[in-house]
């Protein structure tokens, strides 16, 4: 038996309040994209750029004339989606009274539409997928696909399905039937009652216990690597790849230092701003890393506020006193350092010297900051007008804002560039020496300062470069990256696994005696102290917590 024509215009709201809602999304969508585009004043929807540099493949002819045709159908199908719904929303309203043909047709054709939009943009980002290495104005992580993304897109179809059923349903009904409220009421409540499980789960979730696993020989198992300008675990038992910790903040993302805290299985991790070119307009923050016994690191909170510029450097004294160095860019030039800063968090002090300091041939690279001592930090510095390089103690208790204000522990040859390391409980310091510009005889030299020459070479490396090292909290050992990339590689299998880091015991083993040096005469003897390889993989290792 039909409904009566008396009942079906006022039953027709139940459907067109779904449809209407479904039209109203899918015009408010696009009606706010190109509100944002031509009054960007308003500021109503974020802007993301990307940019990458470096070599890639060609593409394919056939993939650009791809890309480009489906990149006018979709130029079409943008402002036809809302258009359709609409259209269809008219048609339900107007011959949809009695009709389930009308609903079931339109709603064929809006969730046809929309999953064709999706379809389509996801075919494009899969013909043009985002480099590795691209450089964005948010976390490129957070530009994946997730599931609220998908939930967010299919909202119009799902709000049509649900009009199209409920107009089948009244059209094919008896009029005055009862709407079911009590299973709508029921199915509400399980849903809300989930959702708050699920809330619930997840805030009362215990917090991970900060551990350190050793490894056979007494050292940490895990070490907390900045790799790029990302942030991972190395297993230095299995090895293995790389486990990659996401970043804090969909703008604070680019790791750019890394330092063990004093709770062990604690780390502090620096994370800045893309900025605008190498330097400029930089900020960034300092947060907590726990990692438990599994080697799974968990992002804790927030150490201090935020920071102008770029942090290259961290520190945590023993009694938990953390120090950090920074980099601010020129505002005339983004690729040049005006200032560089040495700081301590609690107290919100700081020293500063104009230009670089650090590593490399801006000075932009690590000052190798460190602490020696309650009061003591070290780092390395080139004050006016020395002709190379030294390693600098700033007494952090005197009075003074001038970084090159501090003694000088050991200086460096001319055109050799290093950072110094104070052993845990000596007085012994590890320090990187390697030509400027060059990755070739590389080495870690021991150094008792205030001798002006080292002791002897701790890891003598005749090619690469040792892109990072440190030093276990028991002061015995070492963890050196080395980067080969530089290297002449013959088997195919080690030119894609030319970074590696070495466990070196600075311990001599029982008997060995200190062999000569076999070089040239400025060349420190080497200690033959035992090393070992405990990882290799495909991927630049340029900062280690251990």
């Amino acid at each position: 038996m039909s409904p009566s024509a008396s009942v079906l215009p006022a039953r027709q709201a139940y459907p067109l309040f779904w449809w209407s809602l479904a039209a109203l999304l899918t015009v408010w969508d696009y009606a706010w994209l190109w509100l944002s585009v031509l009054v960007p004043s308003l500021d109503l929807a974020e802007i993301i750029s990307c940019g990458w540099s470096g070599y890639a493949e060609p593409t394919p002819d056939w993939k650009l004339e791809l890309s480009d045709r489906l990149w006018v159908v979709g130029a079409f199908l943008d402002p036809a989606v809302p258009v359709a719904l609409l259209l269809c929303l008219w048609l339900v309203a107007s011959r949809g009274a009695g009709r389930p043909r009308v609903h079931a047709w339109a709603a064929f054709a809006a969730t046809g539409l929309v999953a064709l939009q999706y379809a389509l943009r996801q075919m494009l980002e899969a013909l043009n997928p985002l480099p590795e290495d691209a450089r964005c104005t948010v976390d490129p992580a957070t530009l994946d696909v997730t599931p609220w993304d998908v939930l967010f897109t299919f909202t119009p179809a799902i709000l049509v399905l649900v009009g199209a059923w409920t107009g089948i349903r009244l059209a094919t009904s008896r009029p005055g039937r009862a709407v079911p409220w009590r299973i709508v009421a029921v199915l509400a409540g399980v849903t809300v009652l989930g959702a708050g499980a699920v809330l619930a789960a997840v805030r009362l979730a215990p917090e991970p216990e900060p551990a350190r696993v050793l490894a056979a020989d007494g050292t940490p198992r895990y070490v907390l690597a900045r790799i790029g300008d990302r942030l991972a675990v190395l297993d230095l038992v299995e090895g293995g790849d790389p486990d990659v910790v996401g970043a804090p903040d969909r703008e604070f993302y680019q790791y750019t230092a890394v330092a063990r805290d004093t709770v062990p299985g604690t780390y502090l991790a620096a994370v800045t701003t893309p900025g605008d070119g190498a330097m400029g307009d930089r900020s960034s923050r300092i947060y907590r890393i726990v990692l438990d016994g599994d080697g799974q690191a968990t992002i804790g909170e927030q150490v201090g506020g935020d920071f102008e510029g770029m942090i290259k450097d961290l520190a945590a004294s023993p009694e938990g006193r953390i120090a950090y160095s920074r980099v601010v860019g020129d505002p005339a030039d983004s690729i040049k350092i005006a200032t560089t800063a040495v700081g301590l968090v609690d107290r919100r002090l700081e020293w500063s010297a104009s230009g670089g300091e650090g590593i490399g041939p801006f000075g932009e690279g690590s000052l190798g900051l460190h602490w020696r001592g309650a009061d003591t930090l070290v780092f390395r510095g080139w004050p006016p007008p020395a002709h190379a390089a030294r390693l600098l103690a700033l007494d952090v208790s005197r009075p003074g804002s001038d970084l090159h204000a501090a003694a000088t522990l050991f200086v460096m040859n001319v055109f050799e560039e290093g950072t110094g390391l104070s052993l845990t409980g000596e007085t012994r310091m590890a320090v990187s020496q390697g030509e400027f510009g060059r990755g070739v005889d590389q080495r870690i030299v021991i150094v008792e300062p205030p001798a002006k020459k080292p002791a002897g070479s701790a890891f003598d490396l005749p090619c690469g470069a040792i892109d990072a090292f440190t030093v276990d909290p028991s002061g015995r050992h070492l963890l050196v990256s080395v980067n080969k990339q530089v290297c002449a590689y013959g088997a195919p299998d080690e030119t894609s696994t030319m970074y590696e880091l070495f466990r070196v015991d600075l311990r001599p083993a029982p008997g060995t005696a200190t062999p000569a040096t076999g070089g040239y005469p400025i060349d420190p003897p080497s200690l033959g102290l035992p090393q070992q390889r405990v990882w290799r993989g495909a991927t630049q290792v340029t900062g280690l917590a251990w």
